[in-house]
C-alpha cells in the first residue's frame, strides 16, 4: 500500500547568509529524494504548521513519512 503522507506537498528551501529561499515546491517523497545538504530546510507537512513558518528538519520529515 502507498503512503498517502508521500503525496503531502511541501516547500524546500535553502538556508543563506540573508535568510532563507525557496528551492521548490514538491511532495515529501521529492524531498527526501534530494541530496543530503545541511543547508535545506523543509515546511512542516501540516498546512497550518507551515503557513506559521514551522520548518523541519531531514530527520523530522522522514519521521513523517514512517507514520502512517
Amino acid at each position: 500500500m502507498e503512503n498517502k503522507r508521500a503525496n503531502c506537498i511541501i516547500e524546500v528551501s535553502v538556508d543563506g547568509v540573508n535568510g532563507r529561499y525557496a528551492v521548490g515546491i514538491m511532495n515529501m517523497r521529492q524531498a527526501l529524494e534530494l541530496p543530503e545538504m545541511p543547508r535545506l530546510s523543509y515546511t512542516h507537512p501540516d498546512p497550518a504548521k507551515a503557513a506559521a513558518g514551522i520548518v523541519v528538519s531531514r530527520k523530522e520529515l522522514a519521521g513523517f513519512m514512517a507514520c502512517r
